[in-house]
């Protein structure tokens, strides 16, 4: 992309319209799934621009191969019709993603089949199979002033950006914001996890990325969530919406209030907020369509325990939130009954925190950045976030 062509997205960005649409769609049956698409198209600003020859990158979730009813990727019908709506009107659709793992055409097209995504061809549009990478400078970065990309979307001229909604191990929740990171190849990724260890950082990379990037319409599918040991191993828990913004922030602000999840505890919109990027509260927002008080999930479950703000004063202060942070952190952590001794985690952990004794994954806590890669990946959902006893008697 070219530096005319990112001053271009720049502006694109200071006009995008900050307004997220909630739709609701109770289930992914095609009459239903059609209509909160349309319904979610119609009042996206940016549709006028789509017509004949626009080559559009539809980037979805496909964190791995997995099958649409367990809730862990973008439902492969909401993506259908999403393709349908855009093929009508000439444009040049392309769907993908960078799966953990191998970025190759093998392990894409194995992620296509598993996810049910291969249905999308039926509309003309076609699935990713470029497997080319490009470094793309961000000056304007806080985290990542130089990142890794896929270059299939560095070659569209309009990103739409398809997110699931999630729980998550290491930044609570999963949705528009963080779907970005599948902008970066598989491979790459546990080099991110240590180049940004802690949260603050590794938010501030995936707001580099969605800054960078810029897509023109975000959009989630809450229509089933996944709440618990997200987000590749919770529970799908029906939610029944579609969501839509140009505005990434503003919408994982609603989704975030819709799991019952407060701002400040979700990284993403904690360094959004402070870099002026997002709202800090969910009065700053404007929704159009459904009342999200309505859709509240006010059991939903994380992937972790409370998070509690100290607000210690001085040297002595400072001193005092490090030692209780320490205590309230969570952590990965296994359970030998359900694990298989597969290795995945093995293989995954960036910090080559984890070690195999007799058959089995020990983690050198030491070590472990907290990164919750294996928890992510682990095929039987035996890695799964572990709250300190002081957070589990503050909780």
């Amino acid at each position: 992309m070219s530096n005319d062509e990112t001053i271009e997205r720049r502006q694109a960005a200071a006009r995008r319209s900050d307004v997220v649409v909630l739709t609701a769609c109770p289930d992914y049956s095609e009459e239903h799934a059609r209509a909160a698409v349309c319904s979610a198209l119609e009042k996206w600003p940016g549709l006028s621009g789509i017509g004949p020859g626009v080559r559009v990158a539809v980037k979805v979730n496909l964190v791995t191969g997995a099958s649409p009813k367990k809730a862990v990727t973008t439902h492969p019908q909401l993506v259908t019709e999403l393709c349908r709506q855009l093929t009508m009107r000439g444009a040049e659709v392309t769907v993908g993603d960078s799966p953990g793992g191998l970025f190759t055409r093998e392990a894409l097209r194995r992620a296509y089949r598993e996810s049910g995504m291969e249905q999308i061809e039926q509309t003309g549009a076609k699935l990713n199979d470029d497997i080319e990478t490009e470094n793309v400078t961000y000056p304007g970065a806080a985290a990542a002033h130089v990142f890794s990309c896929t270059s299939w979307l560095r070659k569209a001229d309009v990103i739409i950006n398809f997110a699931k909604l999630k729980s998550h191990g290491m930044m609570r929740l999963t949705a528009s914001v963080k779907n970005l990171f599948g902008a970066v190849p598989g491979t790459t990724k546990p080099e991110y996890h240590m180049r940004f260890p802690n949260e603050t950082a590794f938010a501030n990379m995936l707001i580099d990325l969605n800054e960078a990037l810029q897509p023109a319409l975000n959009l989630v599918d809450a229509v089933v969530c996944m709440e618990g040991n997200g987000p590749t191993a919770g529970s799908p828990r029906p939610l029944g919406l579609v969501l839509s913004s140009e505005n990434p922030y503003n919408l994982d602000m609603i989704c975030a209030e819709l799991t019952g999840m407060r701002p400040e505890d979700v990284p993403t919109i904690r360094c959004a907020a402070s870099r002026g990027l997002g709202p800090s509260g969910l009065q700053e927002v404007e929704i159009s369509g459904e009342r999200p008080e309505q859709w509240k999930l006010t059991d939903f479950r994380q992937a972790d325990g409370v998070r509690v703000t100290f607000t210690g004063n001085g040297v002595l202060g400072r001193l005092q939130e490090a030692i209780f942070r320490s205590a309230m952190q969570q952590m990965p952590k296994v359970h030998p009954s359900e694990c298989i001794g597969c290795r995945k985690c093995f293989n995954v952990c960036p910090a080559m925190a984890i070690t195999m004794v007799k058959g089995k994954p020990k983690i050198d806590r030491k070590r472990c950045i907290r990164c919750f890669c294996c928890q992510e990946f682990c095929p039987r959902g035996a890695m799964k976030v572990h709250r300190t006893l002081l957070a589990r008697l503050l909780q």
